[in-house]
């Protein structure tokens, strides 16, 4: 396997054992502009969140960031060092930067990676007994108002649920996806 994969996937790997005691990213809108209301950030019919950037205060004193890296035409997910967690900052229109309270913190217990298309497409965690699942991918707006689900795209997409993540109408399967390493 390639460097493209590799290497974010030891750094992802190298979570187990690590404690993760909160997280913070820039939250995309699902939709630009509802009804004239602005952002739709959230929707019942979407079981994830969309972002930009993932940050996560690993212990009292690291931080990492968790977004995507361009492969050709392909996205897949990195796991990098941050200088710093910033608890605050300055975003507005489809962008908003926010305090993630519902991603499980705790003891990182397992993570899965997963390649396809010469990518790291997904990484799959259990950190306090709680799954989290991270996809590259986005969701792109149609102008008839439906979202459409793509994969190995620009964004962090992330699940609780990961069934949730196998009901979804992807743009292309998920077939080709498979484990790289796990701890």
């Amino acid at each position: 396997m390639t460097d493209w994969v590799a290497e974010p996937s030891s750094r992802f790997t190298a979570l187990v054992g690590e404690r993760i005691e909160a997280w913070a990213g820039v939250e995309m809108a699902l939709r630009e502009n509802v009804a004239g209301n602005g952002p739709q950030f959230t929707d019942p019919d979407v079981p994830c969140l969309q972002l930009l950037e993932l940050q996560a205060r690993v212990g009292t004193d690291t931080s990492l960031s968790v977004g995507t890296y361009q492969n050709n035409d392909l996205f897949g997910l990195y796991c990098r060092p941050a200088s710093e967690f910033r608890d605050a900052e300055h975003w507005d229109g489809i962008y908003r930067w926010r305090s993630l309270p519902e991603l499980p913190t705790g003891l990182v217990e397992r993570v899965a990676v997963f390649s396809d298309e010469d990518v790291l497409a997904e990484a799959h965690l259990r950190i306090g007994g709680r799954p989290l699942v991270l996809l590259a991918g986005e969701l792109e707006e149609h102008y008839t108002g439906e979202l459409i689900f793509q994969r190995l795209d620009e964004s962090v997409l992330a699940f609780l649920d990961p069934a949730a993540a196998d009901r979804l109408p992807w743009n292309t399967s998920r077939e080709g996806c498979v484990e790289y390493a796990s701890v």
